[in-house]
């Protein structure tokens, strides 16, 4: 059998092997000190027990004489079931009355003594007039008894947690097998394509429920991240085909003729101007893409933004007079946010060309900025035909455009750069009625 088979691949099992391992050891030790410190306590009550003992013998014998404590001893050793032993004798080891197994010629103080026939005894001597020895002993194999039995209840105890605690890690190991089981089949489910496919969750709301809710969380925005990179290909690819297609033809049709440097400078030129196209439509895309990713071209600074909406407001001014249009602006001055300056003007430039461009002729146009509780506020509105509100969240989508808009210049990028400005610089973007026309409101947060 494999290393592998003996040791559980559960990591609840594991766990409860460990944990019950640990409590054994610990009850083991603790066995052994504990042990030590009874057989240490009670031996220390012995030792009182027996002097107190000696001390009554000495007594009888200070009252009655030799004869006196002789008879006494005689007496305790015939009584049964006494827990100390007697002995009287000489200095010399002559014993006079009694018997202590073990003991020696002559004893004063406290001894532990190993007779011969086993046993341990705990004695006490003492030297009496006359060259006589006294000693009283206990036998203190009732004592380690006492003691082992104390200190074995911690080993018991232990063996009970750890045969609870493996209980326990195998029926939490079938528990998490069951749950596992589950989301190891959605994981594999979404590796192989199924992105809409989510985690199970147990419904405990424990700390199992709160990951898998995190993970399906973050499955959804995956999901809706693949989704709409498949939405921007396919945009990418319907938008550019017809530019560069229309490119292809005029290069070949020019190609084909004769030679006219004229006419060759013309198609030239015209191959330049839907290049130029093309790139500022990836270009645009670029941008987007980091906006969204949170990739900043410089560090977040102090934006006057005041001043940038005056010049907006200033350079657009003249385009919109050259188109029959007016543009009027309401600015606060001071107001100041933190970003990136050069997106923060490019989304400028944006809503008020959308503006300009969408609204139709004679259209106004309306660019104010204030603050209210303390936050940044800009609304560029128009009184053109507007978006239906059933479009509103879809016309910040890249390459998305309404139907009227589509033969009109523009690559329907420049809200979706707007809401990608707005997401970085953590600003509320929406979308509103002007009552006619459509009114733009960009939230910064309080600064």
């Amino acid at each position: 059998m494999s290393r592998l088979r003996l040791w559980p691949r559960s990591f609840a099992l594991r766990s409860a092997l460990a944990a019950a391992g640990v409590v054994l050891l610990v009850c083991v030790i603790g066995f052994g000190w504990g042990y030590l410190r009874a057989q240490e306590a009670l031996r220390a009550q012995i030792d009182i027990s027996v002097r107190a003992e000696a001390e009554s013998f000495v007594t009888d014998y200070e009252a009655h004489g030799l004869n006196g404590l002789a008879e006494a001893v005689v007496l305790h050793s015939r009584r049964r079931g006494a827990s100390t032993r007697v002995m009287l004798q000489t200095l010399g080891g002559q014993r006079i009355a009694g018997l202590v197994p073990g003991a020696p010629a002559a004893l004063r103080g406290y001894a532990t003594l190993h007779p011969e026939e086993g046993g341990t005894w705990r004695a006490v001597g003492a030297l009496l007039p006359g060259g006589l020895n006294l000693i009283v002993a206990a036998d203190l194999e009732p004592t380690d008894r006492t003691a082992a039995a104390l200190a074995s209840t911690l080993p018991a105890a232990g063996a009970l947690a750890g045969l609870a605690a493996l209980a326990l890690g195998f029926v939490t190991a079938k528990q998490l097998e069951r749950r596992l089981h589950g989301v190891t089949t959605a994981a594999q489910a979404v590796m192989a394509g199924d992105l809409t496919r989510r985690l199970p969750q147990g419904g405990a709301g424990d700390e199992f429920d709160q990951l898998v809710g995190t993970i399906n969380t973050m499955l959804g925005r995956i999901e809706e991240l693949v989704r709409e990179i498949r939405q921007v290909t396919d945009d990418i690819a319907h938008d550019l085909r017809s530019p560069l297609s229309r490119l292809r033809q005029k290069l070949e049709g020019a190609l084909a003729a004769a030679r006219d440097p004229g006419a060759d400078a013309e198609v030239l030129g015209t191959a330049i101007e839907e290049l130029d196209a093309v790139l500022v439509t990836f270009s645009s895309l670029l941008r987007i893409a980091r906006a969204e990713a949170g990739l900043r071209g410089t560090p977040p600074q102090p934006v006057a933004l005041s001043e940038e909406a005056a010049r907006m407001a200033e350079t657009y001014a003249a385009v919109a007079e050259e188109q029959g249009a007016t543009l009027a602006a309401e600015i606060a001055p001071g107001i100041t946010v933190p970003g990136d300056p050069a997106l923060l003007r490019q989304a400028l430039a944006n809503l008020v060309e959308n503006a300009l461009l969408h609204g139709g002729p004679g259209v106004r146009v309306r660019l104010a900025l204030h603050q209210q509780a303390g936050a940044a506020v800009l609304e560029v509105s128009d009184d053109g035909p507007g978006i239906p509100a059933e479009e509103r969240d879809k016309v910040t989508r890249r390459f998305y455009r309404l139907d009227r808009s589509r033969n009109s210049p523009g690559t329907g990028l420049g809200l979706a750069l707007v809401a990608a400005v707005a997401q970085l610089h953590g600003a509320t973007l929406r979308l509103g009625d002007a009552g006619p026309g459509l009114h733009v409101t960009v939230t910064f947060p309080p600064g």
